[in-house]
């Protein structure tokens, strides 16, 4: 059962997207599948997310300095040439490269 709340909130946003045009209100409406196949953990723990971080220090640590400064170079040689290429087409749509 629906509460009051929740409701409102499904009524707030049929509201946003009658209001947008169609194109948007697919966004809209992909960016909803989105959030629902990928729910949020019920609830992290400290401890969950203390070992999270000692995994991402252990990596950091672990990432060879000059490899790290390469790539930033080649990002910003790209970004400084003007070649940098959009993450979404047109429509909206996500550009996977390779």
């Amino acid at each position: 059962m629906k509460t009051e709340a929740q409701t409102d909130f499904v009524k707030a946003i049929a509201e946003i997207a009658a209001s947008i045009p169609l194109l948007r209100r697919k966004q809209l409406y992909e960016y909803a599948l989105f959030l629902e196949s990928n729910p949020l953990p019920a609830e992290e723990t400290l401890e969950a997310i203390a070992e999270d971080e000692a995994q991402w220090d252990q990596q950091f640590a672990a990432t060879d300095d000059d490899k790290l400064a390469a790539l930033i170079a080649s990002v910003e040689a790209e970004i400084n040439k003007e070649k940098p290429q959009p993450m979404f087409d047109d429509d909206g749509e996500f550009v996977e490269r390779k």
